[in-house]
């Protein structure tokens, strides 16, 4: 199964256009959504896409609300959960965190507990194994950066028959 993995998006609509895009040409059959998609009018662009999205909140997301009520009166393909989302995907457990409290992601990843822990918030992409948890952060849609001025808008694509994730640069 390949999972197609983004965050941070903060209302970015042409890299969210480049990441469907990518999500439908790379046949992901489910993107995770780490959160802070800014207000709840940017799902709207998710029509084009040709799988399920499973998506947290993150800290700016203030408006559950209105994401959850135009979820309806849109019929987005969109399961939203509110911090944390656990999933079991093709024998592999997996969690969602949006990842905006240090002590909290470090504690899900060192516990050994899962297999994969997907997280954004700080909007620096990364992969990084450590002992059996896979932790895969997959930057940021948008192409504002709080660290690092050299990385680019990305997106992540995870394989759960390979175990291996890979970050792609929406951008050249």
């Amino acid at each position: 199964m390949k999972i197609g993995i983004m965050s941070d998006i903060h209302d970015h609509a042409k890299n969210l256009i480049i990441a469907i895009e990518i999500f439908n040409t790379k046949k992901c059959d489910l993107v995770i959504c780490c959160g802070d998609w800014g207000s709840p009018n940017a799902p709207n662009f998710l029509s084009d896409l040709a799988c399920k999205t499973i998506s947290v909140f993150g800290n700016n997301d203030a408006d559950i609300f209105n994401f959850l009520t135009r979820k309806q009166e849109k019929n987005w393909n969109i399961e939203f959960y509110k911090n944390c989302a656990e999933l079991e995907l093709d024998s592999k457990k997996i969690v969602v965190y949006h990842g905006d409290s240090e002590a909290i992601l470090d504690a899900l990843v060192k516990s050994n507990k899962y297999d994969i822990v997907f997280s954004g918030h700080n909007h620096t992409p990364q992969i990084k194994q450590i002992n059996q948890t896979l932790h895969i952060n997959p930057g940021s849609i948008t192409d504002i950066r709080f660290k690092d001025l050299d990385h680019k808008s990305s997106i992540a694509i995870y394989d759960t028959n390979t175990n291996k994730g890979e970050i792609i640069n929406l951008k050249g």
